[in-house]
């Protein structure tokens, strides 16, 4: 401690000029009086000796202060001189110094606040075990996907999955995993969640361990020991207070009780909706996991009935190694396949592409919108602070006259360029955050990890560098051109006239760059924004204001029900139409239906099929739903031919389909459609066209229209396809929470153990399919309008400052007869020429960028007519509102005033 205190206080001493001089001028004099007294021994007189040894030893003054500058210490005290100078001239021009910080914290603001986005997404590490090493496993169809099906759609069948795994070299382990929800009996507390079927290998895959417990073993795969479950942290901590006695506790699935045996750690939801691109139902994240414990038939089945594959590739083994070998075992496995599609390959993709390959170019773009905001902030503070330095000119002049070197005055300048930067960056941390809270309110739902982002070390640490290339690009300009004097223009002409003109040609040529930069910013979210509206406009073909639930009387993949109620298909059937029954005789509903697959809810059906009459080709493909009578009602989607579903189109009655009007005009083209007939399969039944209904966008307003084709949800459950589970549609005049009550109250008057689930209006599932695009359109708009306005303020002040420097030059124009309109025309006309050169900078590089963003657009060309006249619209209403202050002072300008002052 004593050793601390004593480098202290040494530390001190040598920071202290003033008593540092003065121990060494003691010294010094004590030195110059030896030598004296040495003269005068040697025999010359006091005076003589005294002269002749200050004239041998110099100056103790000037000996004292060259000894402190050797010690390398006076920056220290340069810099303390510069830093009360700086804050000093910061509360002296105090308008000046607010606009600055204002102008730089917005910038530095949304540049951290989207780099915290990009942290949380694309850069954080992934709750996994060596990510990089995780891949997807997809086995596609060579002719579907000729025909542009994804291959993420086509997951390995059981069969398939169990063949690959044994002959296979490529991987340490592979594990199947399906989405599912349970009706989760907890406390007192009556939930839908979200639930993860998963095999033995899934934790050790993805080398996770859970908090408290265990993982599942192979016990746990037998069909009849699968009452075992795992539960999110989340949970654990929400529903059981974070206590360790929850292992060993029995929980209610479906009504069927499972034993916790494990709490898997905080931030593992695995598997999200989100990191997957092809999930059945609205299940966003996993906060239970049971054992999968496939069945003997799953476990051979090869056709429709695939699930998720993940693969931990060995070390050393690349992507194309891993695909060739799955290819080549697919070609084997092709012989055990139905001979209508035998055309197997493999497909191998990073876990972290899929799970983040939509959103990254989504990110970049956000992260160069804003960056290009932190340029024009920059451009504008550094046109800031050369228009105040022009009024220091006489300042710097006198300094630099009276011996202060150049590198002296730029180290000044430059001090206070960093203390400016500096109050930004404090402000930009209170901006930053708040613009998080903000964008986290936008967050459309589907990018991984979003709701994460936070100012952390990470996020604080980039701002931390942002705030220092900020000062470097804001401050080191202006510094080294005002420092610039010219001695004999000085003299000649002092004040602010003493400015030279390429200072003035560098302040118009940052306003032309700001004015170019915000174009493009301008023109790209325009063509955003048109793009949306274009989204917005497409007809979804059904009434948004019909209330959807998902009623599961089975849990999605079981073969069996938990619930003996709901044990086979006729019981599951009667439910479903006592409850129809019960709904469309309850006050204000107008109509109910069913359908096994909700539009906008991410899942789909697509199926081969003939029509009769028709050029048939191979994998001719179709989307595939099933409805109760009243659905098109519900959904009040309209019927445009032919009838609806009705009560007769029961089992054992002749097979019926109702089809969209894109197949009717795809497939009969010259006829009427109803009363024609299409069949699933080259050898199955043909089924009579009895109606012909609207187009609806089932994937998303910007997917196409494609032939879909109904049947009868309740004619089928007898034939190898039974109700499990459905989404109800109610339309009713009533408000949504009246009608989402009366739902609640019909479930619970029917079983009080069945829990709904995914409530919403079409509305809300519409606008969930549009966030994505809402998202990045509004961030764009939100950017380009923050530095339209930040270019307009630098304009102001660029003619501001351009009319006080000119002051004596407009009153020579007036004392020689012009008027004060021709002078405010003069100040006007300067800033439309900044315009036009900008625009014109602008908008040829907006024509090169715009191209970079044609997949983002939607019906509109990245060179929109309509954006490229509006843009140049709105910028010369702005510029000539921030001109109209400039110009109007300098008309009421005196003459004899500025004449005196020149």
């Amino acid at each position: 401690m004593r050793a601390m205190q004593s480098v202290a206080r040494r530390i001190k001493s040598l920071l202290a000029k003033n008593a540092f001089n003065v121990e060494l001028s003691e010294e010094l004099q004590f030195h110059l009086q030896r030598e004296i007294e040495q003269n005068i021994a040697d025999g010359m007189l006091p005076d003589e000796a005294r002269t002749a040894a200050r004239a041998s030893f110099g100056l103790v003054s000037v000996i004292t202060e060259d000894c402190y500058r050797a010690r390398g210490t006076t920056w220290i005290e340069d810099l303390h001189q510069d830093i009360r100078y700086g804050l000093r001239t910061m509360i002296k021009h105090r308008a000046f110094s607010v606009l600055t910080v204002l102008t730089l914290a917005l910038g530095i603001g949304a540049c951290t606040a989207v780099f915290s986005l990009m942290d949380a997404v694309l850069l954080r590490s992934l709750p996994y075990g060596d990510v990089e090493q995780l891949v997807y496993l997809y086995t596609p169809s060579v002719q579907l996907l000729r025909m542009k099906v994804p291959a993420e759609v086509f997951n390995p069948s059981f069969a398939d999955f169990e063949d690959l795994k044994k002959q296979s070299t490529s991987f340490s382990s592979m594990t199947v995993f399906r989405m599912s929800s349970f009706n989760f009996s907890g406390g007192d507390q009556l939930e839908k969640l979200g639930v993860a079927r998963v095999d033995a290998a899934f934790f050790t895959t993805l080398q996770t361990q859970p908090e408290l417990g265990r993982i599942f073993d192979a016990k746990d795969e037998k069909p009849g020991n699968a009452h075992v479950v795992l539960i999110s942290h989340a949970l654990w901590k929400s529903v059981y207070e974070s206590k360790s006695s929850v292992l060993g506790q029995m929980v209610r699935l479906d009504g069927a009780e499972y034993k916790v045996v494990g709490v898997m750690p905080a931030g593992f939801e695995y598997p999200l909706s989100s990191d997957l691109p092809n999930v059945f139902g609205s299940v966003d994240r996993t906060q239970l996991w049971v054992p999968a414990a496939l069945t003997s038939q799953q476990m051979t089945c090869r056709e429709r009935c695939g699930a998720f594959a993940i693969g931990r590739l060995k070390p050393g083994t690349t992507l194309i190694q891993a695909q060739t070998e799955l290819s080549t075992i697919m070609t084997r496995l092709d012989l055990l396949h139905s001979p209508s599609l035998n055309d197997f390959t493999a497909i191998v993709r990073p876990l972290r592409e899929v799970a983040l390959g939509e959103v990254k170019p989504l990110m970049f773009l956000l992260l160069g919108a804003v960056g290009l905001v932190l340029l024009i902030a920059c451009g504008n503070a550094a046109n800031l602070l050369l228009a105040r330095a022009a009024n220091r000119t006489q300042e710097l002049g006198v300094r630099a006259a009276l011996g202060a070197r150049r590198g002296r005055l730029i180290r000044q300048m430059l001090t206070e360029s960093v203390l400016l930067v500096v109050a930004a960056g404090f402000v930009g941390v209170a901006l930053a955050w708040l613009l998080l809270r903000l964008l986290l309110q936008l967050n459309p739902g589907d990018i991984p990890r979003l709701e994460n982002a936070g100012l952390d070390c990470r996020v604080l640490g980039f701002l931390i560098g942002v705030t220092a290339l900020t000062s470097l690009l804001f401050g080191v300009l202006p510094s080294m051109i005002t420092t610039d004097i010219n001695f004999a223009e000085f003299l000649k002409r002092p004040g602010t006239r003493a400015v030279p003109g390429d200072r003035r040609a560098v302040s118009k040529a940052l306003a032309i760059t700001q004015i170019a930069l915000v174009v493009t910013l301008l023109i790209g979210s325009g063509l955003f924004l048109r793009s949306y509206v274009k989204v917005l406009a497409v007809p979804t073909g059904f009434a948004r204001s019909t209330v959807t639930v998902s009623i599961e009387l089975i849990p999605r993949f079981s073969a069996v029900s938990a619930n003996p109620r709901y044990d086979s298909p006729q019981k599951r059937r009667l439910f479903f139409l006592e409850l129809l029954q019960r709904l469309e005789s309850s006050p204000g509903v107008g109509a109910a239906g069913l359908v096994d697959l909700l539009p906008l809810s991410h899942a789909e059906s697509m199926g081969s099929f003939e029509a009769q009459g028709y050029a048939n080709g191979a994998n001719q493909m179709v989307e595939m739903r099933r409805i109760t009578p009243d659905y098109f009602s519900a959904m009040d989607i309209p019927r445009i031919r032919g009838r609806e579903f009705a009560e007769g189109d029961g089992p054992g009655r002749p097979l019926v389909v109702i089809v969209n009007n894109a197949l009717a005009k795809k497939y009969f083209p010259n006829s009427d459609a109803v009363g024609q007939h299409v069949r699933m399969s080259p050898d199955g039944p043909w089924a009579a066209i009895v109606g012909v209904v609207g187009d609806v966008r089932n994937a998303g307003p910007e997917t196409g229209l494609f032939p879909e084709l109904y049947t009868p949800l309740l004619q089928t459950d007898t034939d190898g396809a039974p109700v499990n589970e459905a989404y109800l549609a109610v339309r009713s005049v009533l408000p949504e929470n009246v009608v989402v009550m009366g739902i609640r109250s019909v479930m619970k008057s029917l079983d009080t153990n069945l829990a709904i689930a995914d409530i919403h209006t079409m509305k809300e599932l519409a606008t969930r399919a549009t966030a994505r695009r809402q998202f990045q359109t509004t961030l764009l708009s939100v950017f380009s309008a923050v530095s339209m306005l930040i270019v307009l303020v630098g304009i102001y002040g660029l003619l501001a400052f351009s009319v006080q420097q000119r002051s004596g030059e407009i009153g020579i124009r007036m004392a020689l007869g012009s008027t004060r309109m021709g002078v405010a025309m003069l100040v006007l006309g300067e800033a439309l020429i900044l315009l036009a050169a900008g625009l014109g900078l602008g908008l040829a590089t907006a024509v090169g960028f715009t191209r970079l963003l044609s997949r983002f657009l939607f019906e509109i060309q990245p060179i929109d007519s309509t954006t490229y006249l509006t843009v140049p619209f709105f910028l010369l209403l702005g510029t000539v509102a921030a001109s109209l202050i400039p110009s109007l002072r300098a008309a009421h300008i005196e003459p004899m005033n500025a004449l005196r002052n020149e």
